[in-house]
């Protein structure tokens, strides 16, 4: 008889455990879906320095519903400060899950040479857009380029690479009184570089502020091209 009653007991908790168990399973099954946002408009935006920034908007759907109305936006927008910015837009379910969007604004100076631009590079093939590049005026004639390549690395072959290696080349530029450019010094130290880039053409329109850039990378022509 005590046995019986053991070997009851023991069953019972074990079914307690079962239960148990089924539960949590239910409670980790439960799917939650992620509100999808689309931006409205232009995903990229040049805005030239002290103009005034309108937000196209942005539109969230979760479950083939519309809760564009829980959008929350954040930004850090400065028109009177050249530099790269990002509008960042927020859904939540019912449940709390975020999905979220980004919009990026570039504020530029479109009377300088120094100022944000958006970098294209074209090298054989590969054609990649949109990398956010800076020329900072040193003095003397003397430009710092955050990335001489126009985001050919950091921006189109291994995006999402940085921080972890650096795929920008910085370089010194200098800028002469016919609006050619010439390489003064790569300032970059990076191991896919090595030696073998050179620039043997450049030059900045200052009509349409455009920076034109040919470069030899080993042997082959890298061309970049920055926008405002």
């Amino acid at each position: 008889m005590k046995k019986f009653l053991k070997n009851s007991a023991i069953l019972a908790v074990a079914m307690l455990l079962v239960a148990g168990c089924d539960k949590d399973t239910e409670d980790c099954s439960t799917i939650s879906t992620i509100p999808e946002l689309t931006v409205l408009g232009d995903p990229i935006v040049s805005l030239r320095l002290g103009g005034s920034y309108t937000d196209q908007g942005c539109k969230a759907e979760c479950d083939g519903q519309d809760i564009s109305n829980t959008i929350t936006m954040r930004s850090t927008i400065n028109p009177i400060v050249p530099g790269f910015y990002k509008v960042i837009y927020t859904a939540r379910n019912a449940d709390g899950a975020a999905g979220t969007a980004t919009r990026t604004v570039m504020v530029c100076d479109p009377n300088n040479f120094a100022s944000p631009y958006f970098g294209e590079s074209k090298f054989g093939s590969r054609n990649y857009k949109n990398a956010p590049i800076t020329i900072t005026d040193l003095g003397d004639n003397l430009f710092e380029i955050d990335d001489l390549a126009g985001g050919f690395y950091f921006n189109g072959r291994y995006p999402g690479y940085e921080p972890t290696y650096d795929f920008h080349l910085e370089a010194t530029l200098k800028l002469n009184s016919d609006n050619t450019i010439e390489l003064a010094e790569c300032n970059g130290d990076n191991w896919y570089w090595g030696e073998g880039m050179t620039l043997t053409e450049g030059k900045y329109d200052p009509a349409t502020g455009t920076v034109t850039l040919v470069l030899n990378f080993s042997g082959t022509p890298l061309y970049v091209t920055l926008t405002k």
